[in-house]
């Protein structure tokens, strides 16, 4: 298991202009779908452990909820 920050994530992301849509095979708790959703991306997360799936959708779906402050 490794923790990456959003922030991280987004700048991996822009390093990819014309990928329209981002594929993580080890989502894990959903940072990356986050970083994708914030940057306007289509996501796809794969996770073979129910649970991180389940905490990942929640917690994307959390962030997509929420107003951004900051463009």
């Amino acid at each position: 298991p490794t923790q990456k920050p959003i922030g991280l994530m987004e700048w991996v992301i822009s390093l990819a202009p014309k990928a329209d849509t981002i594929c993580d095979q080890f989502m894990g708790r959903g940072t990356t779908g986050i970083a994708a959703s914030n940057l306007g991306r289509r996501f796809v997360g794969i996770e073979r452990e129910r649970k991180y799936f389940d905490l990942a959708c929640e917690r994307i779906a959390r962030a997509q909820a929420q107003e951004r402050l900051f463009a």
